[in-house]
């Protein structure tokens, strides 16, 4: 029954996500899987031919080869690839203008138009954890941020190691690996969502 429901959970969840169309949802998934195959899988060259696979699969069935707009003056980035560069520039001049405390907490979007090289008349969400961060805390927050995730991560994986030497009862194990495997989708998606100061 737990197998069954889990499952059934994770085909909900990946197709909740596919139909998101998100390139960072797609990265995130890939590195659950790719830390949980890591972990269980013994052929690394089978793992790495069926997530070779599955990321064309989901690329194709997330319909992500049909978001480029195809303008001209693109050469071949999208819309949303442009977008999030200019964020990205315009979070860069937060933080080098303000280095010690940012433009402050939830301020990326109010302050987006005074930094930003290209304004197309809305302002618009950072799209990184990592440059939201930056931008919003400065120099010292976005130092302790990578601290405190790295350390978190650092821990987990040692905690994965150890229960799994002990031969800790299997439910575990498993959510030791969830553990890792969600440390590490965050920082892999969140190079492409803004989720530093949502609630997980």
């Amino acid at each position: 029954v737990n197998r069954l429901l889990g499952l059934v959970g994770v085909v909900l969840m990946v197709w909740a996500i596919v139909c998101t169309q998100s390139r960072g949802g797609l990265l995130g998934v890939l590195a659950v899987f790719g830390i949980t195959g890591l972990r269980l899988v013994r052929s690394k060259v089978l793992l790495i031919t069926v997530g070779a696979i599955a990321a064309l699969v989901l690329f194709a069935a997330m319909g992500i080869n049909k978001r480029a707009s195809g303008g001209a003056h693109e050469e071949g980035i999208d819309e949303s690839a442009m977008g999030r560069i200019y964020a990205w520039g315009a979070a860069w001049k937060m933080a080098t203008s303000r280095p010690l405390n940012g433009v402050g907490l939830d301020n990326f979007v109010a302050n987006y138009y005074f930094y930003s090289d290209h304004w197309d008349g809305s302002n618009h969400a950072v799209h990184s954890t990592w440059f939201n961060v930056l931008s919003e805390t400065g120099f010292p927050g976005f130092l302790s941020f990578v601290w405190r995730v790295w350390t978190i991560a650092a821990s987990s994986f040692r905690s994965m190691l150890r229960l799994a030497a002990a031969r800790a009862p299997p439910v575990v194990q498993a959510m030791a690996l969830s553990l890792v495997a969600g440390i590490a989708s965050f920082c892999v998606s969140g190079t492409f969502l803004t989720q530093g100061f949502t609630w997980p």
